[in-house]
């Protein structure tokens, strides 16, 4: 199988149809449902790509990301991609870090897998 991505979404029929088509493509997917779930499997799976939505409860995807970056050291330079229907750019505090690319939805598949394949050519080159 090719590159882990760990997928956070807390709509179960989102996350379902996401991963497969990620799979479809080739991708070796980790689905966490939530944020804290995110966290244990980022320490657990050692992803090559974070794929959260942003708004969910709790714990929304940027409380992750600043969890990954700060309190997880593995995962601090793991690419972190964002999926949203309710912001199209970062707005994050100024001590907050920023995700590698915010995706509005609606996607398209060629936009996803353009910004997937293109963090991880760029961190494979870092």
């Amino acid at each position: 199988m090719g590159s882990k991505i760990l997928l956070v979404d807390d709509d179960a029929a989102a996350r379902r149809t996401l991963g497969m088509l990620l799979q479809q493509f080739g991708f070796n997917v980790v689905q966490a449902e939530d944020g804290p779930e995110a966290l244990v499997a980022a320490k657990t799976v050692a992803p090559d790509l974070i794929l959260c939505d942003y708004n969910m409860p709790g714990m929304n995807g940027g409380a992750v990301l600043r969890e990954l970056r700060l309190k997880q050291p593995e995962n601090a330079h793991v690419p972190f991609l964002i999926i949203s229907g309710y912001i199209d750019k970062w707005s994050g505090g100024p001590d907050d870090p920023s995700p590698d690319m915010v995706l509005p939805k609606p996607l398209t598949v060629e936009k996803l897998l353009g910004a997937i394949n293109g963090a991880l050519k760029q961190r494979r080159s870092a």
